[in-house]
């Protein structure tokens, strides 16, 4: 039995395409660019998709996909980048991981998976942790290089992994 999740911030389907390949089945995606629904489209017909992590319910995913067992995104890291102002998880941007919170909450998935970069580390993790925790899952979050998985770069990320306690 694989692992049905939805897919937000989905971009051009990175993620998506690589759970599928560990043998999980996307059946929902997220994504704001026209360009990247194109492709994902393209890569994924006939898979329900929104435009807005802000506009869709979890009522409608379910309605359209189905029950979902994991919620999986890279939420915006524009807010909290060492490169960026370093307003923090709570800005504009970056503050769109409350979307994918409310999702989680509205769903209730066993599984969470989220990726953000570095510096998500000083400038959020302990709120995004404790929201889960607060809402029944346990989290695990790592640091991984793309060089750990044979990339030529270092390019370090942020990965929370969380899992319902009881999802009954």
């Amino acid at each position: 039995m694989s692992i049905r999740f939805l897919s937000l911030f989905a971009g051009i389907g990175g993620f998506d395409l690589g759970l599928e390949r560990a043998g999980w089945e996307c059946v929902g995606q997220v994504e704001i660019d026209p360009f990247c629904r194109a492709v994902l489209e393209k890569h994924w017909p006939g898979t329900p998709r929104w435009e807005d992590v802000r506009s869709v319910s979890g009522s409608e995913v379910i309605e359209r996909c189905g029950p979902v067992d994991a919620v999986v995104g890279g939420f915006p890291c524009q807010d909290i980048s060492a490169a960026g102002k370093g307003a923090g998880i709570h800005a504009e941007r970056s503050g769109l991981w409350w979307e994918m919170l409310r999702l989680v909450r509205e769903l209730r998935p066993v599984w969470v998976l989220a990726e953000n970069v570095p510096a998500l580390r000083t400038r959020g993790a302990d709120d995004v942790l404790a929201a889960m925790e607060e809402h029944g899952y346990a989290c695990w979050p790592v640091v991984v290089g793309a060089w750990a998985v044979g990339a030529p770069h270092k390019r370090d990320r942020v990965w929370i992994v969380g899992r319902l306690g009881d999802p009954s």
